[in-house]
């Protein structure tokens, strides 16, 4: 039978674990133990190496952290290593040669500090969506500023499309509404809001972070001095 391996991780060096009730917690298919200093899953799967195994252990972890407030983390076990080198970087740039004060309103500070946040948290595009939207919506208020998507051939406004991602993100369940029902046949994805246990529906929204930056970026230069 093939087989999918798993090793845990831990945020305390002792694990504060009982294997046996965690083993009789866990379907047939799985097995934890022992190994090499370490403590493993192993998961009877349709094939070695099996990625669609991390959703299922990464549930029974989730279920445990509720039961127990027991973090564990799971990393698949590979035969072969392929490894890539990721980088993030920005690129620095001076102060415009005709800077003055900046005329300030009540929305800019807000705008630019939500701006700051969200460009530590990398590694959370969810939240990341969620704070550019906020500064979008400081600009643009208005109902009106958000065009209605009545075609799912064609792409929403931008900013239309930037409401309908925020609201997949920030919200839970099936989708009611009519317009945001033709963004997800747009879109070709299932009309939930957003899945964390979906790959290629995290992929999807991810592909818009990109989008939520750039008119972002372009309702602080409405009140930024000087306006580019």
């Amino acid at each position: 039978m093939p087989t999918t391996k798993f090793k845990l991780g831990f945020e305390t060096d002792e694990p504060d674990i009982d294997l046996e009730k965690f083993q009789k917690s866990l379907p047939h298919t799985f097995k934890v133990y022992h190994e090499n200093n370490g403590i493993y899953i192993s998961v009877e799967t349709a094939r070695d190496e099996d990625e669609n195994a991390k959703y299922l252990v990464e549930r029974e972890l989730d279920r445990h952290f509720f039961l127990t407030c027991v973090k564990i983390s799971s990393e698949m076990v590979l035969r072969r290593v392929q490894s890539s080198l990721v980088m993030c970087y920005r690129i620095h740039g001076d102060l415009p040669e005709n800077i003055t004060p900046q005329k300030w309103n009540y929305d800019l500070p807000i705008m630019l500090k939500l701006w700051s946040i969200a460009a530590d948290l990398r590694n959370e595009f969810r939240l990341q969506i969620l704070y550019y939207f906020h500064i979008i919506e400081l600009t643009y208020p208005s109902k009106d500023s958000y065009p209605d998507y009545t075609d799912h051939t064609t792409p929403p406004h931008p900013l239309t499309e930037c409401k309908f991602i925020r609201h997949l993100v920030a919200h839970a369940g099936e989708i009611g509404g009519i317009q945001l029902k033709l963004y997800c046949k747009y879109l070709d994805m299932p009309e939930v809001m957003f899945d964390l246990t979906d790959s290629r529906y995290q992929s999807i929204l991810l592909s818009k972070l990109i989008l939520l930056e750039e008119q972002a970026k372009k309702a602080i230069q409405k009140y930024i001095y000087p306006n580019a």
